[in-house]
């Protein structure tokens, strides 16, 4: 479920990269992105080069984001639907009925889609593990939480890195 929400969080967001884009590049070249007839020829089904395309406004992360907690679960599910019957790739990747089989209160999912709500492939660049950098952003963020004797603890980033460094610097 985590990694759903991930998933459209960061695809919501690299559509959101490639709306303000296009639009910069029709600004550029003397074009007006709020003329209706512009609108219809470049955002009504645009796919944009980096491979994102075109996300039903059902999909879209922010209106995701804004919907209420009583009916959260089911615009998250409507939105994975919309996406897997509107993209030959992705068709058959989603559980159906994801969030709305679950028997989760709404203010948990809300909490959930809060929390996914504070990551941006922004922060963590275009990493090529960034499920694992996801991964650790859960981690710490829950871990801090956890006592010793639950068995969890969180190893800084940048400690790691650390160890890693100094191993290889000192043995190469």
């Amino acid at each position: 479920m985590m990694l759903t929400l991930v998933f459209l969080r960061f695809i919501g967001e690299k559509y959101d990269d490639g709306i303000a884009k296009l639009r910069e590049m029709l600004i550029s070249q003397n074009l007006d992105p709020d003329d209706e007839n512009i609108r219809a020829a470049f955002f009504d089904d645009a796919t944009f080069t980096d491979g994102t395309y075109n996300l039903p406004p059902e999909a879209r992360w922010s209106t995701l984001i804004n919907t209420p907690a009583p009916s959260l679960n089911v615009a998250l599910d409507t939105a994975l639907h919309s996406i897997a019957t509107g993209s030959k790739q992705l068709k058959g990747c989603f559980v159906e009925g994801t969030f709305t089989q679950r028997n989760l209160a709404p203010n948990d999912i809300k909490k959930l889609v809060d929390e996914v709500d504070k990551i941006s492939h922004k922060k963590f660049g275009y990493e090529k593990d960034l499920i694992g950098r996801v991964y650790e952003y859960f981690l710490k963020e829950f871990a801090v939480n956890a006592t010793k004797e639950e068995g969890e603890f969180y190893t800084p980033h940048d400690v790691v890195f650390l160890c890693l460094k100094t191993v290889f610097t000192i043995n190469p």
